[in-house]
């Protein structure tokens, strides 16, 4: 009985705990931490997860490597973050003895999709599904005690995934598992993307998947009712945004070029002179 009282009150804790988190997250006490954790982006593109890390939304994550193929998204990386992404192939990079990997806390990153695609055809054997690999000896050479890696939903249940979880466990990660939607969390998309964290000192199946801050008001043809399952989602959960909630407070779009303007108007341009941006639209579809 006293067992089950504890793993009560530690499932009641961890629910508060949650709630703090996000509430200090999103008022941006998080970012002004003293402890702050070095951030490593393995394919990084142009920095999209980096940027889910940082300040800018409310992270106490500091960017310190990062690497990408695409001399276009390195510029932009470099731009926004510091001028740390080396551009090349990353086995070429890894098998290079002058390069060093940095120490870091975290490794975060989305080793390329196309393999595993159900677009790609020809996804059977194609050696992009390896490149998992590279990544995890760049958690393995960072010291790193958490990884997450962001694919696409497929990637769960594959051959690859079952070589993933062996290799990280093999690691000595503790490791979960799951396919979030972006809708859920407060993003104006219905984008699902498999999210697979491993950390070292800790289950992260514990605290994985988080729980939703936003919720389908037409859930199976039905309205929500309040109050929630608070198994699933944190205090006040608000309704999907749609993207009228995300942008109908901008002007309509000028041309179809970028401009020198305050940003974000200089990204705000259609795709021909006559273009509007369709606010009615619920959702972007993934």
């Amino acid at each position: 009985m006293k067992y089950k009282q504890l793993k009560k009150i530690d499932h009641e804790y961890l629910i508060q705990e949650e709630q703090r988190l996000y509430e200090s997250r999103t008022e941006g006490m998080l970012a002004r931490k003293r402890n702050r954790f070095r951030l490593i982006d393995a394919f990084a593109g142009a920095g999209g997860m980096t940027l889910g890390f940082s300040k800018c939304f409310g992270h106490a994550f500091d960017s310190v490597w990062a690497n990408d193929f695409n001399n276009y998204c390195i510029d932009t990386y470099n731009a926004n973050f510091g001028d740390h992404c080396l551009p090349g192939d990353i086995v070429d990079i890894l098998t290079d003895p002058s390069v060093k990997i940095p120490e870091a806390d975290v490794v975060i990153g989305g080793p390329p999709c196309q393999g595993f695609s159900l677009l790609n055809k020809n996804r059977e054997g194609d050696p992009r599904k390896q490149l998992w690999r590279p990544y995890f000896d760049i958690v393995e050479r960072s010291r790193a005690k958490v990884f997450v890696m962001e694919n696409v939903p497929q990637i769960l249940g594959s051959f690859e995934h079952g070589e993933i979880m062996g290799i990280a466990e093999s690691m000595g990660f503790k490791v979960s598992a799951d396919v979030l939607c972006a809708a859920d969390y407060g993003v104006p998309q219905t984008r699902r993307r498999a999210i697979i964290i491993g950390c070292k000192d800790f289950d992260p199946a514990v605290v994985f998947p988080p729980r939703k801050t936003h919720f389908n008001p037409n859930g199976n043809g039905k309205q929500l009712t309040i109050p929630f399952n608070q198994g699933d989602y944190l205090t006040e959960p608000q309704k999907w945004k749609t993207v009228r909630d995300a942008i109908s407070d901008l002007p309509s779009p000028e041309g179809t070029e970028i401009r020198n303007e305050a940003s974000p108007l200089d990204l705000h341009f259609g795709r021909s002179s006559d273009n509007l941006i369709p606010l009615d639209l619920l959702l972007v579809a993934a």
